[in-house]
């Protein structure tokens, strides 16, 4: 018996999907039903206004052509890609009229989405300005952290107010990110005399504001979980460090040699926990094909794609918050005039450089490489501090920049040298090795045991 269906695979420029095509349809037919199957709409653009099926490296099928006349087989891959417009040289009559449309059309004319930004932006600036104020004029008393904590709040529930009951997400967003620096200001200044410090007991209680604050954001803007709860999660850990410094009159370094440490070590369960919170199928390899038919379960491509969108802001928001809390135990760190802190400091800024290259995302790739160029740019401050160490800050950045440029052009011309992965790949294993006997140096633990002996 002759089949009446073509079971296939079509592949999307975002899913894949498994469908089964009546052989008497045409592609014209079956086109439009594909695209809302596999979740495509909204994704052409105007310079690519339709879709078309073709075999990978193929030209597209007629629209005209049935699924039996294409001779389509069982198992086949067919991509769906959007169809390109051809392009028609504008011709103008009028110069004038030619600049205007050229100048308003080209990328990087100034739009409604770019100026609501910079109002958005400009903003939190004045908003953040008028904290500092507030907390300078009222220093030294205790009305400065009550003020400043209660404008806080205001900040915080406007923000909610806003895109809950306004539905601009946007502006209620920057008026609670706003509310950040109030809320660090009050526990600063929560301590007596009521005057912003960088003593660890003004740290601690602004950090615990902070992560406070950070949780109930996260709370009334849920839409930007991964934002306000990557901040509560870095804000966090720094409270339980400051704390433990507070509680035990240890000095600042050991501390934040191992918060350094200890958060470099999670950002490697980064990708796993976002794929739990952004709730994403995990995938199961089946014993055998029986197995596999049996535990089947198709998923509707539009489903995936907002998971996997919501799991890579989640990711984002993740490595957002240990990023931060290895950049401020690094900060701790260099406070320190010890050779240890800065080799540990140095190590770790390597090594979140090179983990960067473990992440496809944008986002997630310049996290850890600016999270890497912060602590390396506080080791330069900390260097150049030494007998001579200008000179050796200035070679170290001259070959820097020569590395960079090197990089650039070998990325120009698409060299791919999988041994220099392979190096980079061993230069990374290396320096998470080196980290753990550079915090014992850093906590003394060397000396204690000499001693012992």
């Amino acid at each position: 018996m002759i089949s009446t269906t073509r079971r296939i695979t079509v592949v999307t420029p975002r899913a894949r999907v498994d469908v089964a095509l009546p052989v008497q349809s045409t592609l014209a037919e079956l086109v439009p039903q594909l695209v809302r199957l596999s979740g495509a709409e909204g994704q052409a653009s105007p310079d690519n206004p339709g879709w078309v099926l073709s075999r990978l490296g193929d030209s597209p099928f007629p629209p005209g052509l049935t699924v039996a006349a294409i001779g389509l087989r069982d198992g086949e891959v067919l991509h769906l890609s959007p169809r390109e417009r051809q392009v028609v040289p504008l011709l103008f009559d009028d110069v004038v009229d030619a600049i205007a449309s050229v100048a308003g059309t080209k990328t990087g004319a100034w739009a409604g989405n770019i100026a609501r930004r910079c109002a958005q932006l400009a903003a939190v600036v004045a908003l953040l300005g008028a904290a500092v104020l507030l907390a300078a004029g009222l220093s030294g008393t205790w009305f400065a952290p009550a003020a400043c904590g209660v404008f806080a709040l205001v900040l915080l529930f406007s923000g909610g107010a806003l895109a809950r009951a306004y539905g601009d997400s946007g502006s209620g967003v920057a008026c609670a990110a706003a509310g950040v620096g109030p809320a660090l200001l009050a526990g600063l200044t929560a301590v007596p005399p009521f005057q912003a410090s960088l003593e660890v007991a003004s740290i601690a209680a602004g950090l615990a504001a902070t992560t406070g604050y950070g949780v109930l954001a996260a709370v009334l803007l849920s839409d930007r979980l991964p934002w306000f709860g990557g901040l509560a999660v870095a804000a966090g850990f720094g409270t339980v460090a400051t704390a433990f410094v507070l509680l035990s009159g240890v000095p600042v370094a050991g501390p934040a040699a191992v918060l350094a440490a200890v958060v470099t070590a999670l950002a490697a369960l980064a990708p796993m926990l976002a794929l739990r919170l952004g709730k994403l199928p995990l995938p199961r390899v089946p014993a055998d094909i029986d197995s596999f038919r049996a535990e089947e379960e198709p998923t509707l491509g539009p489903d995936v794609i907002d998971q996997t969108a919501n799991a890579e802001r989640i990711l984002t928001g993740l490595l957002a918050a240990l990023a931060l809390a290895a950049v401020g135990g690094v900060f701790a760190l260099l406070a320190d005039d010890s050779p240890w802190s800065a080799a540990l400091s140095g190590v770790l800024g390597l090594v979140w450089l090179l983990r960067s290259r473990s992440y496809a995302g944008t986002a997630q790739r310049l996290v850890l490489l600016l999270a890497g160029l912060a602590m390396l740019g506080r080791l330069g401050a900390w260097l150049i501090t030494w007998q001579h160490g200008v000179l050796v800050a200035v070679a170290v950045l001259i070959v820097a920049a020569i590395l960079c440029l090197a990089h650039a052009t070998r990325v120009r011309r698409g060299h791919r040298s999988p041994y220099w992965s392979r190096m980079m790949d061993i230069a990374e294993f290396l320096g998470l090795i080196a980290i753990v006997p550079l915090v014992g140096a850093v906590l003394n633990v060397y000396v204690v045991v000499r001693g012992m002996l």
